[in-house]
C-alpha cells in the first residue's frame, strides 16, 4: 500500500509549516508518529469491537464503498497535501480501527485465539523485515520496487473486481478458500504486504538522508501505520483460512 503514498515526489513535496523551527526528520520521529497513528487506530478497534454488528452492517454490500472511498479519499488527500497528514492520518487510523475491530471480533467469535496470533505474526513479521533490511540481506533496489508497486497494484485490482462481481451473486473470493490455491494466493499476498514495508524503510531512510524537515515523519508514519495495518488484516484472513 505505502509504495504509493511514500516516493520520493511525495516526500520532496512536505515542507514546514509556517511558524514552525525547520527542525529535519529522524527515524526516530516516525517511529513516535507511528505509534501514536496505532494508539488511534486501538482506540477506533474497540469502539468496532464493541459495536460489531452495527459496524458490519454499516460497511457491508454497496455501503462498503462509501467507507472504501471514505478511507480512499483520505488516503489521497495526504498524498495530495502531505503537510496535513497529522489530521488525516489520524483520521485514517481511527476509521480503519473501527472497521478492523468489528472484522476482528468476527473472526475470533469463529476462530477463539485468532486475533492474538495474527497480532503476534505481524509484529514478528514486521521484526523480521526490520532486520532483513537493516543488515542488507532484502535491498531496497529499483527492481524489486517495481515488483511490490506492480504486485500491490494488481492485488487492489482483484479485491475491486471481486467484490464488483459479488454484487451480482457471483463469488470470485477463491482466496478465502482452504485449498492449494486459495491458501497459495493468501500466503502470496501476506508476503507482498510484508515486502512493502521495505519500500517503507526506505523511504525513511532518504527523506533522512535528505534532510528533509520534520513534518515529512507524519506522511512517513501515515504510509508505515497503512502497510501494518493492512498486513495485520491479511494475516488474520490467512490464519482463519488456515483454520477451516
Amino acid at each position: 500500500m505505502s509504495t504509493q503514498l511514500l516516493n520520493e515526489t511525495t516526500l520532496a513535496s512536505t515542507g514546514p509549516l509556517a511558524g514552525t523551527a525547520p527542525r529535519t526528520m529522524t527515524v526516530s520521529g516516525v517511529a513516535v508518529k507511528t505509534v501514536g497513528f496505532l494508539v488511534l487506530t486501538l482506540i477506533g478497534g474497540s469502539v468496532g469491537w464493541s459495536r460489531t454488528s452495527s459496524v458490519i452492517q454499516s460497511t457491508s454490500g454497496p455501503s462498503w464503498l462509501l467507507w472504501f472511498f471514505l478511507l480512499i479519499g483520505l488516503s489521497v488527500l495526504t498524498v495530495s497535501r502531505p503537510q496535513i497528514a497529522p489530521l488525516t492520518g489520524a483520521a485514517f487510523a481511527f476509521f480503519q480501527g473501527v472497521w478492523m475491530g468489528a472484522i476482528s471480533h468476527v473472526y475470533e467469535v469463529a476462530y477463539e485465539g485468532i486475533v492474538a496470533q495474527a497480532l503476534l505474526a505481524s509484529v514478528c513479521a514486521f521484526l523480521g523485515m526490520l532486520i532483513l533490511y537493516t543488515t542488507g540481506a532484502i535491498k531496497p533496489t529499483a527492481k524489486l520496487m517495481a515488483i511490490i508497486f506492480g504486485a500491490t497494484f494488481g492485488i487492489a485490482l482483484l479485491y475491486l473486481v471481486a467484490f464488483f462481481f459479488s454484487l451480482f451473486g457471483v463469488d470470485l473470493y477463491f482466496w478465502n478458500n482452504p485449498t492449494p490455491v486459495g491458501i497459495g494466493v493468501s500466503v502470496l499476498i501476506v508476503a507482498i504486504a510484508c515486502l512493502n514495508l521495505i519500500a517503507d524503510f526506505a523511504m525513511i531512510d532518504y527523506g533522512v538522508q535528505q534532510e528533509l524537515p520534520a513534518t515529512a515523519e507524519w506522511f512517513c508514519a501515515f504510509g508505515l501505520m497503512s502497510t501494518l495495518l493492512w498486513m495485520y488484516i491479511e494475516i488474520l484472513r490467512l490464519l482463519a483460512v488456515l483454520r477451516r
